[in-house]
C-alpha cells in the first residue's frame, strides 16, 4: 500500500474568510519544498503569532510537523484544522495519511470516510480509502496465519492476492498552491490542478500484524527516521534537486569510488532529466543501531517515461540534530 499527501486545495480559504497573500506563508511553502521543514515552522510560528486564524499557514504548520516528525502535534494541528472547517475534506485526508504512516488504519479509514461525508465525489479519497481497507484485510490474514497451526491456505492465498493488488494503490495528503491575487479559487486544486509527480506517495507500511509495542522515545526516532526516508523519495520522485541532495549528509560516500562532485552532477542529470519520475518505497525494515546510526532496508519500484526497474535498497542514516542524513546508499 502506498501513502501520500494531497496539495492542499485552494478552496479552503473559499470557506473561510478571504485573506491576503502574506509573503511569511509564502517564505514557508518554498523552504518545504526545498526540504527545510525546520525552518519553515519557525516561520509559519511566527507567522501564525500575529495571525493566529490564517488557514493557509495553519495547514503549511501540519505539514511541516508531519515533515519534522512531531506526528502527534501534526495530528492535533489537522484535528483543529478540521474541527474548525468541518465542511473540508483536506484536513481528514492529512490525517488519514499520518494514521496510515503510523499503521492505525482504524484511524485512517474514519479520517477518510469523514473528509467523503463533507465532499462525496472526492475521489482521491475514495482511492485512499480502498487501499486502507486492503492494509486492513492483510493485517487481518496475516494474524490469522500466526494464531493457528491448521491448514489456513485460504487465507495464504487470499493475503498473496492483496499483495499484488497493492502495487496499484495509493493515499495522498496537502501542500498549498500559492495565489497570486490572495482570492481563492472555487476549484478544489488537488483535484483540478495536481501532476502525477504530486499525487502519487513514496512510503508503504508493511502489510502485516501490528508490530510489538516499543517506547515513546524509540516510536518518535522511528517516526523521524521514515519521515526522512519519506521525504527523500518524495524529492526524488517530484525531481526537486536541492531537496533531493539536502537528504545526504555531507560526508555520504558514493557507490563505485565516485567523489562526491562527480555523483552530484550524475545524480542531477539522472534527476532532473525525466519528464515524469515515480518512486515506491515498500516494505520498508528500520533497524536503529544506536542513537546516532540506523538502516531501512526496503525494496525501491522506480519508474520514469524510459526506465523502470525494482531494486532491494539499503540506506544507512546518520543523525544530525533533528534530521536523519543519508550516510551510505546501497543497492543489492
Amino acid at each position: 500500500m502506498v501513502f501520500k499527501l494531497l496539495p492542499f486545495a485552494a478552496a479552503l480559504l473559499a470557506a473561510a474568510v478571504t485573506l491576503p497573500a502574506q509573503a511569511d506563508t509564502e517564505q514557508a511553502r518554498k523552504l518545504l519544498a526545498e526540504g527545510r521543514a525546520g525552518q519553515a515552522l519557525r516561520v509559519l510560528d511566527e507567522q501564525l503569532a500575529g495571525s493566529p486564524q490564517d488557514a493557509e499557514a495553519r495547514f503549511l504548520r501540519g505539514l511541516a510537523l508531519s515533515r519534522t516528525g512531531r506526528r502527534e502535534e501534526a495530528i492535533e494541528n489537522f484535528k483543529k484544522l478540521s474541527s474548525d472547517y468541518p465542511q473540508l475534506p483536506e484536513p481528514y485526508n492529512n490525517l488519514a495519511v499520518i494514521y496510515a504512516q503510523q499503521g492505525d488504519y482504524e484511524k485512517a479509514r474514519k479520517a477518510l470516510e469523514s473528509a467523503l461525508a463533507t465532499h462525496p465525489s472526492y475521489a482521491t479519497a475514495h482511492e485512499n480509502l480502498g487501499d486502507i481497507y486492503a492494509a486492513l484485510a492483510s493485517a487481518s490474514y496475516g494474524r490469522a496465519l500466526s494464531l493457528d497451526d491448521g491448514d489456513r491456505g485460504s487465507a495464504r492465498q487470499k493475503l498473496r492476492v492483496l499483495e499484488q493488488l497493492s502495487g496499484t494503490g495509493a493515499v495522498t495528503a496537502s501542500v498549498a498552491p500559492s495565489s497570486t491575487d490572495g482570492q481563492p479559487t472555487q476549484e478544489r486544486a488537488a483535484e483540478t490542478t495536481t501532476t502525477a509527480a504530486e499525487t502519487d506517495a513514496t512510503m508503504a507500511p508493511p502489510a502485516q500484524a501490528p508490530a510489538a509495542p516499543t517506547s515513546g522515545s524509540e516510536r518518535a526516532t522511528r517516526e523521524r527516521i521514515s519521515a526522512a526516508v519519506y521525504d527523500w523519495a518524495q524529492a526524488w520522485q517530484d525531481q526537486n534537486l536541492d531537496a533531493y541532495l539536502a537528504a545526504y549528509a555531507p560526508d555520504f560516500q558514493p557507490a563505485g569510488g565516485l567523489s562526491r562532485e562527480a555523483w552530484e552532477a550524475q545524480r542531477r542529470d539522472r534527476v532532473g532529466s525525466p519528464d515524469s519520475i515515480r518512486v515506491r518505497v515498500r516494505n520498508p525494515d528500520i533497524e536503529i543501531v544506536n542513537d546516532e546510526r540506523a538502516r531501512v532496508t526496503f525494496e525501491q519500484e522506480y519508474e520514469s517515461d524510459s526506465y523502470s526497474d525494482v531494486t532491494n535498497k539499503v540506506l544507512d542514516l546518520r543523525r544530525a540534530g533533528n534530521r536523519w542524513l543519508i550516510l551510505r546508499e546501497t543497492t543489492r
